[in-house]
């Protein structure tokens, strides 16, 4: 899969808010620009040697944090795959395990380079949301804050739209068990003419940045998310929604069908007020 492009934005905002979008020639020429991007995946196989060695040297500290949460990687059936989020500097990895009835276990594990350590986000507990979504959880923002150093994320959120700010927020979406698939023309799809473009606002204001894009996360449907920054370059909140695709009414010609009554029911007639003799008013002399 694709890596996410540097993205150059044009400002179209008003005072208070700049708003920035991406434009045609941000990636190329606009009718070689994909409709649906992702960040890129590897399996444990496709590794960079570096990071295997890595995940190797600190598995034991994994398996610790990610039995705290109640995965227990000692049992069978566990698969993970490697994100390649540039903001972070360590290995950030999905690990995925589906039981005997389809129920998913899901959760994220960051491992740094350096000698900090292991974090664990959970995600799905066979098949089922822990106490509270990941999306917003306090530990997901925190663990990615710690993940990405301000400095990066600073310049990912440059007020003038020219910095991976679209990268930033999908690379979020990745720490919480995502994997978007991020529509980069909607107007393509006549389902999607409803889903929002790839947005970056920044509030003049207080100066905090939201990233708004929207995810095909599945057939006959998609996922609109809005990551906000602050000023410093730390995610302080996270949404998603689920939409379904839009569905154009087909006109018809033909007549609309009488609704048939139920059975028993008999049409009333409700009586008109009776109408009382008019009365004549003597003329006064």
């Amino acid at each position: 899969m694709p890596s996410l492009h540097r993205i150059l934005a044009r400002a179209t905002g008003a005072a208070v808010l700049l708003v920035f979008l991406i434009s045609g020639s941000s990636l190329h020429a606009q009718e070689s620009q994909p409709a649906y991007i992702p960040l890129v995946h590897r399996t444990a196989a496709q590794m960079d040697p570096a990071d295997a060695a890595l995940l190797h040297a600190r598995h034991r500290e994994l398996t610790t944090e990610a039995a705290f949460f109640g995965y227990h990687l000692d049992d069978s059936g566990w698969t993970s795959d490697q994100v390649l989020c540039p903001e972070i500097d360590g290995v950030l990895l999905h690990y995925r395990r589906t039981a005997r009835n389809g129920a998913e276990s899901l959760f994220a594990a960051f491992i740094p380079r350096d000698a900090s350590r292991v974090y664990v986000v959970p995600v799905l507990y066979h098949g089922a949301t822990p106490f509270a979504s990941a999306i917003g959880s306090e530990r997901s923002l925190a663990v990615f804050n710690r993940a990405v150093a301000a400095a990066s994320a600073e310049k990912a959120l440059n007020p003038d739209g020219s910095g991976n700010w679209l990268q930033l927020a999908v690379c979020y979406a990745e720490f919480v068990g995502a994997e978007p698939w991020v529509i980069t023309q909607a107007n393509q799809e006549a389902s999607l003419i409803h889903a929002p473009q790839p947005t970056l606002r920044v509030s003049e204001i207080d100066h905090f940045s939201h990233v708004v894009f929207a995810d095909r996360d599945a057939p006959g449907r998609y996922q609109v998310w809005d990551v906000t920054f602050s000023s410093q370059g730390r995610v302080t909140a996270a949404t998603e929604s689920t939409l379904a695709d839009y569905v154009a009414r087909a006109a018809s010609n033909q007549e609309p069908k009488e609704k048939p009554m139920p059975p028993g029911a008999e049409p009333k007639t409700i009586p008109l007020p009776a109408q009382s003799e008019p009365k004549t008013i003597p003329t006064p002399h």
